[in-house]
């Protein structure tokens, strides 16, 4: 089966979506939030909702998808955040 460059383009821009998931990794390893910014995650969260919320509405398979998982993904580092912020504290 051959991809064409359309199809390329969704899967490696839905894998990326998994890009937060590397900060949570680093964060749960050393049980530190210092060098994380809650604010870039808040806002990532912010606009992946937005994006969701678009893709619903014009029935985008590959927008729902991907803002799927940067929802996630960014959910799980702000909890991760909030967590591990109180044991620096």
């Amino acid at each position: 089966m051959e991809l064409i460059s359309f199809e390329l383009i969704l899967i490696v821009s839905t894998v990326l979506e998994f890009n937060p998931l590397f900060q949570a990794v680093k964060s749960v390893r050393t049980k530190s939030v210092a060098d994380v910014s809650v604010w870039t995650f808040l806002s990532i969260f912010i606009i992946g909702g937005l994006w969701l919320y678009y893709g619903i509405i014009i029935n985008s398979i590959p927008l729902i998808i991907g803002n799927s998982i940067k929802l996630f993904t960014a959910f799980v580092v702000v909890i991760i955040y909030f967590k591990y912020k109180k044991l620096t504290n």
